[in-house]
This record gives structure tokens, sequence and C-alpha cells, in this order.
């Protein structure tokens, strides 16, 4: 359960941040559907919500929930506000309400009526006959046939979409460092990667000596690497920024060399840019590419006062 400050007058403080954030990213929220409407009904031949890729990823939904809740992100980026779990359930019920409030202005827009006796067209009646009525495009142009029932889940995915891309940052937001006694987001400052590997050699399979001796040039590297990471860290945790930055120094001069390696360490100070509260993270990267695997190896803390001195 979330508390609450009680110094701050007017009302508590996470309140009143809620609020802020909230309006900000109702306002992109209804800039951004009103954008679409009018594209819409100025006749263009095509609808950003509709773009699909392969058929089922809602690529367009995505796009479009991505721009409404940038307000969101904006709000608790700069004024330090964090989104908490009960922030992003209230994000996404009110983008949930934001789909089907523009559905329903759309359906207010057309005014349609049933000819046979002239009674006014109900919303969810409308919702069904176009959820239905939906049909893929063909090569040449023209409209498929109608999706029938199937058109639920296709609009299913509409939705899914919408409301999924407008959690994309704020959920970055929740993840992200924050420093609770100055009510800030972290930043992180990435520092020279440590060599943890040789590079990749190519070896026979049936070369078993050979093998074996790259195997032993590997975890001689990794070993050695590590030996560096202990004495980086011993560095900044006794405050001791003239060597630190020396050897930091040192190893920036091979980083693009290192940052080819299929194993390296990498080094970054996460801290917080008012109290200079931080800590020094090591992570153990493997691979490249989109093959990377990533284990974060030690996490130390580290001195006001040396924070200052790096990152400032």
């Amino acid at each position: 359960m979330d508390s609450y400050p009680s110094t701050v007058p007017g009302g508590p403080r996470e309140e009143q941040s809620y609020s802020l954030v909230l309006i900000s990213g109702l306002v992109t929220t209804s800039l951004t559907l009103a954008g679409i409407y009018l594209i819409d009904r100025s006749g263009a031949d095509f609808h950003i919500m509709g773009w699909y890729a392969n058929y089922i990823l809602p690529v367009g939904a995505i796009l479009v929930g991505l721009a409404a809740s940038s307000g969101y992100g904006f709000a608790s980026w700069y004024s330090g506000i964090k989104i908490t779990r009960r922030l992003l359930w209230i994000m996404l019920t009110l983008q949930l309400v934001a789909y089907f409030g523009a559905q329903y202005i759309e359906f207010q827009g057309r005014h349609l009526i049933h000819l046979k006796d002239m009674t006014p067209v109900g919303f969810w009646e409308y919702f069904d006959h176009a959820a239905r009525g939906m049909a893929w495009k063909k090569d040449n142009g023209e409209a498929g046939e109608p999706l029938g029932a199937w058109g639920y889940g296709v609009r299913l995915l509409e939705i899914l979409g919408f409301v999924g891309g407008s959690l994309i940052v704020p959920l970055a937001l929740h993840k992200a460092p924050y420093c609770e006694s100055c009510q800030r987001y972290m930043r992180t400052r990435q520092l020279a990667p440590v060599p943890a590997s040789v590079p990749i050699k190519k070896v026979k399979k049936s070369d078993a000596a050979a093998t074996a001796a790259y195997q032993a040039e590997q975890e001689s590297a990794f070993a050695t690497g590590k030996q560096t990471v202990d004495s980086i860290q011993a560095l900044a945790v006794g405050d001791k920024a003239g060597d630190f930055q020396k050897l930091m120094a040192d190893l920036g001069l091979t980083k693009k060399q290192t940052a080819k390696l299929p194993g390296r360490f990498t080094l970054a100070v996460v801290h917080c840019r008012r109290c200079f509260g931080g800590s020094l993270v090591v992570k153990h990267l493997l691979g490249q590419g989109n093959n990377i695997k990533q284990t974060e190896v030690s996490r130390a803390e580290l001195h006001p006062e040396f924070v200052r001195s790096i990152c400032q």
C-alpha cells in the first residue's frame, strides 16, 4: 500500500503528483486521438489504428498508444514523480476508457439511424456492426469479405495494442532506478568496458589440443577481467577518485576493441543528480547483436563525494 507524506500543504504529495502525471497523459491522449479522428474524417485512404504486421501484430495501435501516453512519461521524468504500481493500473484503466471514448465520439459524429423506423442506432449496436464488418484489403486495393465474428478478435488486438503501447514508457520508468529521498529518477553514466575474453578464433572441433588451449585463454581472460573489475570497485568504494579516473582513462583507450569481444564487463555509475547518492553496477555481457546474455555481477554503494567527482 502506498504511503503519503503528510507535510505537503494542500494534501498528500503523491496524490498531487498523480494528478500532474494523469492530466499530462490525458492531454496527449486526447490530442492523439483527436488527430486520428480528423485524419479519418478527412477521407484519407488509410487508418492508422488498422496497421497490422502479418495480420496479427497491431503496429498502428501500439504506435498510437505510445504517442497517446507520452504525457505520462514526460511528466513523470521531468517532475520526478515515481510511476508506482497503483499509478500503472490507473493509467491502464484511463487508456481503456479513452479508447472506447474515442469510439463513442466517432459514433456520435455519424448520427446513424435505422432507415426502417428512423430510430437512432445504439452505440453497442454500432460497435458490433463495425467489428463484424471489418475486412482486410486485397492486393488490388479492394476490400475482402467481412470478417464476421472474427472481427472481434481483430478489435481485441487493436485494444490490446493501444493500451499496451500506452504502458511502454510508464513501465520503463516503473523499473528505472529512483532516489526515494530526493524523489527523482536516477541517471546512469556508462564507464569504459573491461575485457572478459579473447577474440573469437576458428578452432577445428577435431583438434582437441587447440580447443583446450583456446578454452584456457578464455578462462584466463575472464579471470584477469574479474580482477580488474575488483580493483576498480575497490577504488570506487575507497573514494579514490583520482586513481579510479586514471584506470578508466586507460581502459577507454581500448573500449572499441573491447566492445567487439564475445565477453566483457560493463560498468555504470547509477546516481542521483541532486544528492549524488549512487552505486557502481557491474554486469557481464556475453555475445553480440541480438544474442547478448547479460548478468549483473555486483552492485556497490558509493560515497556521495566520489559520485560528485565522477559524474558532475
